[in-house]
């Protein structure tokens, strides 16, 4: 990149920092945008210039963990399927979990507020298409069944992480169970299709999730 866009970069990263910091202190309704253009150190008509509104931000903040979940799936090229689905997923969760007052907003106005609605729709559609590939590629090397349909799974596997995120953003699981959940699902929908040392690998991480999540459970009936 030039200069301007290394500049451009580093306010956008700046921006965005500041607006979790400030969102996780008083939600996002609480969040000005003059208040932000101060707190980042930018002019009001630089943060709308970079992002174009409040909303926006958001669609800049799933952009980033867009982008590092991709890169994190495209480092780990060469590894088993299962490994490359693992990097992605532990590559969100260290995202949400970085900031969670943040995190939990975050997944509320998403999930709720109709302006939001495009953009979500098209980062779930993102997802799953690089999850989708990975399952492809996984097909041409033997070690899912040919006849599953990739865009399907994908799409199924999708919707589990979903759902478990919104168990952890209204406070039923903790980080640890969410961290460990949002394996399990996946694991256990690719357990039934996946072929060789990559159904071998499944199988014992299946094993070590479900006892990871058996640990709290057990906890909270000794404390009944």
């Amino acid at each position: 990149m030039g200069l301007l866009e290394d500049q451009k970069a580093e306010r956008r990263a700046r921006i965005l920092a500041t607006a979790r910091r400030l969102i996780a202190e008083r939600g996002f309704d609480g969040l000005t945008m003059r208040e932000l253009a101060s707190a980042s150190r930018v002019s009001v008509p630089t943060l709308y210039n970079l992002f174009g509104g409040k909303h926006a931000l958001l669609l800049g903040e799933l952009e980033e963990t867009f982008a590092r979940v991709d890169a994190s799936m495209r480092a780990a090229r060469g590894e088993r399927f299962v490994e490359r689905m693992i990097a992605g997923c532990e590559a969100a969760n260290d995202d949400l979990l970085s900031v969670p007052r943040y995190s939990r907003a975050l997944v509320h106005r998403t999930l709720t507020s109709p302006e939001t609605e495009p953009m979500r729709r098209d980062i779930n559609r993102r997802y799953v298409a690089i999850m989708a590939e990975v399952l492809r590629e996984a097909q041409a090397a033997g070690e899912i069944a040919e006849f599953v349909d990739a865009d399907a799974v994908a799409a199924r596997a999708y919707a589990h992480y979903v759902a478990t995120m919104i168990q952890w953003a209204v406070g039923d699981i903790d980080d640890a169970e969410f961290r460990s959940a949002t394996l399990l699902g996946p694991c256990l929908m690719f357990l039934g299709v996946a072929r060789g040392a990559a159904a071998r690998d499944l199988e014992q991480r299946v094993k070590d999730l479900q006892r990871a999540l058996a640990r709290p459970q057990a906890r909270e009936r000794r404390r009944r």
